[in-house]
């Protein structure tokens, strides 16, 4: 490597969508400890994905991009929502000649459906820019999701964990944190990897029935897993603020799940396992709250 290039690699300008969601937070940490320049996009920060003139600013004289189609759980139309983000990225992409792009996706971005289908019609979209360095990190089920989707404390309160998923079913976990620190790491490293795509199980496959043990564990409670029917699943997500349609693509996601499709096209391996079990975040989490009490 020249020096031109170790100075060129040291100082990299990355543009970040999602800046203040769970893994934007821990790569724009990482990046920044390291002295890079980073760009962050979220609307709590003055640049909307809508805004097309503060997409360029924020986008012009970059090198590199770690991009995010964000679920938007109140979209009236929820595929059309993540279509008109995707179509605005991917302009500032093509215009600012970004050369480096780390895209998170869906473990089953593959299958093109349910919450799932926005990531993998942007991946189609990415490919069709011929962007020198691109990456789909095809992540797992986030851990994250069971305190703020689908409100496992609450529902903790009664006794019953209630899921439109299978409880029997080995499920992928991952926490945001460890997807923080690999997309850091994509978006600096001077081994670009061969493969488009790279596969992110997470810290274990686990079922739900199991899941439940280990989240109620680290809450003092007593808790049991219970698969509810699609159409009271369907109907309690619209009686709590979600919008039909983004309701209809989480159904059709279980529906998947729990027919075993097959999310991950690699088998569970050294390199798409994560360090962070669920029993060491869920303690991370919960802990403190429950000695607390």
């Amino acid at each position: 490597m020249t020096q031109w290039d170790q100075s060129r690699a040291a100082k990299r300008t990355i543009v970040l969508v999602g800046a203040t969601s769970d893994v934007g937070v821990v790569a724009s940490a990482r990046l920044q400890q390291q002295g890079h320049t980073v760009r962050g996009i979220a609307r709590s920060m003055g640049v909307a994905l809508s805004d097309g003139d503060a997409l360029t600013r924020a986008f012009t004289g970059a090198d590199s991009a770690y991009l995010m189609i964000p679920f938007d759980v109140q979209a009236p139309d929820l595929h059309r929502f993540e279509r008109e983000v995707g179509n605005w990225l991917a302009e500032a992409i093509s215009t600012s000649g970004v050369s480096r792009v780390v895209l998170l996706s869906g473990l089953n971005a593959h299958l093109k459906m349910g919450t799932s289908l926005g990531a993998a019609e942007m991946e189609d979209r990415l490919e069709a820019l011929g962007i020198d360095e691109l990456v789909h990190l095809r992540a797992g089920f986030f851990n994250e999701n069971f305190v703020k989707g689908m409100g496992f404390v609450e529902q903790s309160a009664s006794g019953v964990f209630a899921t439109p998923f299978r409880s029997d079913l080995p499920m992928p976990l991952i926490a945001a944190r460890d997807i923080g620190e690999r997309v850091a790491d994509l978006l600096i490293t001077e081994d670009w990897p061969q493969d488009r795509v790279v596969e992110l199980h997470g810290g274990g496959h686990y079922t739900l029935t199991k899941t439940t043990e280990i989240l109620a564990r680290a809450l003092g409670r007593k808790v049991a897993c219970q698969t509810v029917p699609f159409a009271a699943a369907r109907a309690g997500m619209i009686e709590n603020g979600m919008s039909a349609s983004f309701a209809d693509a989480l159904i059709e996601t279980a529906t998947s799940f729990n027919n075993g499709e097959r999310w991950a096209l690699e088998a569970p391996g050294p390199r798409n396992t994560t360090p962070t079990t669920l029993e060491r975040w869920t303690e991370s989490v919960f802990g403190a709250s429950r000695q607390a009490a």
